[in-house]
């Protein structure tokens, strides 16, 4: 099931928003959510703002700094998965614990950053929207800052 779908699921207004949105805009819905995903998740890495930084000046994939972005979004997961681990025998497998929480939500929104690099527009808004979903949980918080990026 494509990220689109998955995302139509569980946060279908955000869903329709990204479906309908022009495709010379895509790149710009892509950035607005992973941009509203990586601040709400408190994600700091140098990386990651020259990321977002180069897609707001120049809209466009990069794929070495997609790679580059992965590389982070890879290394988060692992820490998200090394924090989980001890706790999975509680009856909320550890998904509760705050800082589990934070862990997975930093790495949903640098995931949400490499979706927003890629080469197919369509695919990049569809996961980047999904992922940012699963760092947040919010689609209010998630349209709200689209509508303030598209407004400008």
């Amino acid at each position: 099931m494509k990220p689109i779908e998955l995302l139509r699921q569980q946060a279908p207004l955000l869903a329709q928003r990204i479906e309908t949105a022009p495709k010379s805009e895509l790149r710009k819905v892509a950035v607005a959510i992973a941009q509203a995903a990586v601040y709400r998740a408190e994600l700091s890495d140098q990386v990651i703002t020259q990321a977002l930084e180069k897609l707001k000046a120049i809209p466009s994939p990069d794929t070495k700094l997609q790679v580059r972005v992965q590389a982070i979004a890879d290394e988060l997961d692992e820490n998200y998965f090394t924090l989980k681990e001890p706790l999975e025998e509680r009856e909320d497998a550890g998904k509760t614990d705050p800082e589990v929480m934070r862990a997975f939500s930093k790495a949903r929104a640098s995931s949400s950053v490499a979706a927003a690099l890629a080469d197919n527009v369509g695919d990049a808004a569809g996961r980047a929207g999904y992922e940012a979903f699963m760092a947040t949980g919010d689609e209010d918080y998630l349209r709200d800052a689209l509508q303030k990026a598209m407004a400008r």
